[in-house]
């Protein structure tokens, strides 16, 4: 009977696994869901008089253009005609053809419904391939009046028409799923799959392998919100939350894209190892009534920013070459202080879909040679810290697709923080019980200051907790000596990436690395536990050092830079630019008057504002909530004292979590009392979840003796 059962569990997965796989095809490279009508229909009234044609007139004779589809997912034309008066009737029909002159698609499209020269849709059922070579025939039948097509000059034409030059537009529909999508979805859809596997084992393998499984759903979910903030309509920060912050990463990965790292302001030179910084960019987009997408709508112009660079190559004389080839000489130049205003030796209006857009344009000497492009920036590098994750996201923008490269880098950072926090939350679990684990996933869920900072390039929220989850790891595993040996060596090693990504809330994180050690430590000494009082002793001092370890082998590497090479300089310089900047406070007297107010805070000022959430504690409890989530927790430790009921675990994880939490206020004072629209997320390092968990845990009980 058992071998039946058996057999049919294996049959039956094979089905699942079978359905699973087509799922992930349909949604993966066959791309299966689609939908819309997309277009990039030509403002035509941007066009240059001399750059029209003669008009079609299909009431002699048809007309045929060759074309090949771009993208997946073709969809239709977009048609402009001309002679087409209000109220005409007869049919235009539309004819699409293979290569072997097969028909594949007749479309009649209703001259009364089409308005003179307005872009007009018209989908297509034929299943067009990428790449390949299609006829489209025009015809016009029974007219009143019989329309015209445009023709235009080539520089105007789609890329998608091999011969002919009629003024048309291609369709194409979207991709229901985003790859970011589809990524989050396919690790949902393995980790069920994995479950499903776990149930062909015996009990102990199934739940370690329904332990991966957990990690892969809690990824999946978590990942999701921190990237879409699906759960909380009333957390609007998230988008663009630290953009500023974020800028620090992207500016990098811009000018490695445009190949303009060797526009380093002279003045920095020495300091171009920095992995951040900031940049001035000599474009930003002018799009409005008078421009388009930075050319003039009026005259034969364009703009940039003003700034040195842009100063520098914008002169009379110079010339500019375009995407198309066009090179125009400059006949004078307007600036403004803020922008920079070109004009070029041509009469014609010009505008992006002919010449291309300014960051595909070079700047050229009077001769000719080009000098270098007219997209540029200066970068200013970042010199507060060294800038790890700069590097490495500037490393992999030369293997990535530019066209969503930070969305794919926001992606990585939601599933690396999800995967972290769902390490955490399993063991939670493992370690105490699976309430106290889903108060975890709960705050790591729907917190707004974790969701907030999740995804964010600069922050890269999973290298605060990769040490939480080794601490906790080691806490668990606390009798094994290899377990403990493997945290070391993970101690030193995620503790110095996390400083070489920067300093902030280090002192929380460090605590984060301790916090669930130093619970177990005070609660064996209490419970006069006299063997593992040793072991947890030891531990905690070896994993202390070899933090500390990390973390001046970061500040090691740093100090060069910062002292343009001289590692005592750069030491010193860290020390009074950066550390006391935001601890105890710099020099009142040299330091930017902006910031004297923290300076001069007392440090209970400081923390005492952490009380007054600006959102709420997590999706469903406010703000106004807080002080009283951190009493109520107070009220049952003095109930159960009462009661002689102590329980001196949950009160050490208390204490020691919400000094983990208050660390970074006391100790980074300075940085504390100004970044408020910051700092609240440190509540989240233990305190916040195990406070919800004192209380929740407090009424089960009560329910479960009534």
């Amino acid at each position: 009977m058992n071998s039946i059962t058996s057999n049919t569990k294996k049959i039956t997965f094979f089905f699942v696994t079978l359905f699973i796989l087509l799922v992930l095809a349909y949604l993966g490279p066959i791309d299966g869901f689609s939908h819309g009508f997309f277009a990039e229909e030509i403002d035509y009234s941007t066009i240059a008089q001399m750059d029209w044609q003669d008009k079609l007139y299909l009431d002699t004779s048809d007309y045929e253009i060759t074309f090949s589809p771009q993208k997946n997912h073709f969809a239709g034309f977009s048609i402009l005609l001309t002679n087409q008066p209000e109220g005409n009737i007869g049919n235009l029909t539309l004819t699409v053809l293979d290569q072997n002159k097969k028909i594949l698609d007749t479309i009649k499209v209703d001259l009364e419904k089409v308005k003179e020269s307005t872009w007009y849709k018209v989908k297509t059922t034929a299943k067009l391939e990428k790449n390949k070579i299609y006829t489209l025939n025009f015809s016009a039948n029974d007219c009143l009046i019989y329309p015209q097509l445009y023709t235009v000059d080539e520089d105007y034409l789609p890329t998608e028409i091999c011969n002919g030059n009629i003024l048309v537009s291609f369709a194409y529909e979207k991709s229901t799923f985003t790859f970011q999508n589809k990524v989050i979805i396919f690790i949902a859809i393995i980790g069920l799959w994995t479950f499903l596997f776990s149930l062909l084992f015996n009990k102990k393998y199934q739940c370690r392998i329904a332990y991966v499984s957990s990690i892969l759903c809690m990824t999946a979910l978590l990942s999701w919100n921190y990237m879409y903030n699906s759960m909380d309509q009333m957390n609007t920060k998230f988008n663009g939350f630290q953009h500023d912050s974020e800028m620090l990463v992207n500016c990098l990965v811009i000018a490695q894209h445009y190949d303009v790292h060797e526009n380093y302001n002279v003045n920095y030179t020495t300091n171009s190892n920095y992995g951040l910084g900031f940049y001035v960019d000599s474009l930003t987009e002018y799009t409005d009534d008078v421009w388009l997408k930075n050319y003039s709508r009026t005259e034969p112009s364009i703009v940039v920013n003003a700034n040195d660079y842009s100063r520098q190559h914008a002169v009379i004389g110079n010339k500019i070459l375009f995407k198309n080839g066009d090179c125009h000489t400059i006949t004078n130049v307007i600036d403004d202080g803020a922008s920079i205003i070109i004009y070029l030796d041509t009469e014609r209006i010009m505008n992006p879909y002919k010449y291309g857009m300014l960051t595909d344009a070079v700047y050229c000497d009077s001769y000719g040679n080009q000098i270098s492009s007219v997209y540029s920036c200066d970068i200013f590098p970042y010199v507060s810290q060294y800038g790890l994750q700069g590097k490495v996201f500037k490393y992999l923008t030369n293997y990535m697709n530019y066209d969503e490269i930070f969305l794919n880098f926001n992606l990585a950072c939601s599933i690396l923080t999800a995967f972290v926090f769902s390490i955490i939350v399993l063991l939670i679990y493992l370690k105490y019980n699976a309430l106290f684990a889903v108060t975890f996933l709960y705050t790591f869920w729907l917190s707004p200051w974790t969701v907030n900072f999740a995804k964010n390039l600069y922050w890269l929220e999973f290298t605060w907790f990769i040490p939480m989850a080794i601490g906790l790891f080691c806490a668990w595993k606390i009798d094994c000596k290899a377990c403990r040996i493997i945290s070391y060596l993970l101690t030193y090693i995620s503790i110095l990436i996390k400083c070489l990504c920067g300093y902030e809330y280090i002192s929380v994180i460090m605590m984060g690395l301790i916090l669930f050690l130093l619970a177990d430590f005070i609660t064996a000494i209490f419970k006069h536990e006299t063997k593992k009082i040793t072991v947890l002793l030891k531990t905690i001092i070896i994993i202390g050092v070899l933090a500390l370890a990390g973390f001046m082998t970061a500040i090691c590497m740093h100090a060069p830079l910062k002292g343009d090479g001289d590692i005592i300089i750069g030491l010193k310089n860290i020390f009074e630019q950066d550390v006391l900047r935001r601890t105890v406070g710099a020099d009142l007297n040299v330091s930017n008057p902006n910031y004297l107010a923290s300076y001069v805070a007392s440090v209970w000022e400081t923390y005492c504002k952490y009380f007054h959430f600006e959102t709420e504690v997590v999706t469903g409890i406010t703000g106004n909530m807080f002080p009283l989530l951190c009493i109520i927790p107070l009220a049952i430790f003095g109930m159960d004292i009462k009661n002689k009921r102590t329980n001196i675990e949950l009160i050490s994880l208390y204490i020691v979590s919400f000094l983990t939490s208050v660390s970074w206020f006391c100790l980074a004072k300075g940085h504390s009392y100004v970044h408020t629209f910051l700092n609240y997320v440190l509540w989240y390092f233990g305190f916040v979840q195990v406070c919800l968990y004192i209380i929740i845990n407090k009424i089960q009980t009560y329910l479960n003796k009534k």
